[in-house]
């Protein structure tokens, strides 16, 4: 199996989320791009509250722009997916060069995007190349617990967002039982009092900003 140090840990376990954070903005982002041309402009306003992002942006149209493809926005799709490249480029040979080579091409086709300003078909392109970086990882990604490791970064900020976009608990149910699954494979240390809170907050299903807050916030404390 190999000896994994704290350091390969952490980039492993951010590469997940840094992933899973671009894969899942984008799904969000077109259901937020309809509303935002269709039905109320100001969408993205709360939004932004809700992903704890600072509202930077001037109208919808800065906002797709720069949220999408800004370098320099350090919320953006693409700031973040370049931060997962930049810790897939340290654990090449952990997860290898096909693996790697996803993560490439959606920054490549974010580019386009940026100088097409054809966000809705080339983001897609981001998610299916994705895609196909998770199914790289269980082809290539020899290790069982480095595997683990990514994933549950993955479910971690899977959980992250469902929590703050106040997403069904059963959903979210579903995403603690994985995330409890990938840290108990990758041998990190997590606070199981924390997974029991976590579920009973599943269990009561109370459907109020409160409630999501205060789960958000043992989140925090998990790992």
């Amino acid at each position: 199996m190999g000896f994994i140090s704290i350091e390969q840990s952490e980039n492993l376990f951010w590469l997940g989320r840094y992933v899973e954070r671009v894969y899942l903005t984008l799904r969000n982002f077109d259901q937020l791009y309809d509303v935002l041309l269709d039905k109320d402009d100001r969408a993205y306003v709360a939004y932004c509250e809700n992903l704890n992002i600072e509202n930077i942006y001037e109208n919808e149209i800065d906002f797709i722009s720069r949220y999408l493809f800004d370098s320099k926005n350090p919320d953006s799709v693409y700031a973040n997916l370049s931060r997962a490249y930049d810790n897939g480029i340290v654990l090449r040979n952990v997860i290898s060069s096909a693996s790697l080579s996803y993560l490439q091409m959606a920054l490549d086709t974010l580019e386009e995007g940026r100088k097409t300003k054809s966000c809705i078909l080339l983001n897609q392109q981001v998610i299916d190349y994705l895609l196909a970086f998770w199914g790289c990882i269980d082809d290539y990604c020899d290790s069982h617990q480095r595997r683990n490791v990514i994933k549950a970064g993955r479910y971690m900020e899977r959980l992250d967002m469902q929590l703050r976009l106040h997403e069904s608990w059963n959903r979210i149910d579903v995403t603690i039982h994985k995330l409890e699954r990938r840290l108990e494979g990758a041998r990190l240390s997590y606070s199981a009092e924390c997974i029991r809170a976590l579920l009973n907050y599943s269990r009561l299903g109370l459907d109020d900003k409160l409630a999501y807050s205060e789960a958000l916030g043992i989140v925090h404390k998990l790992v």
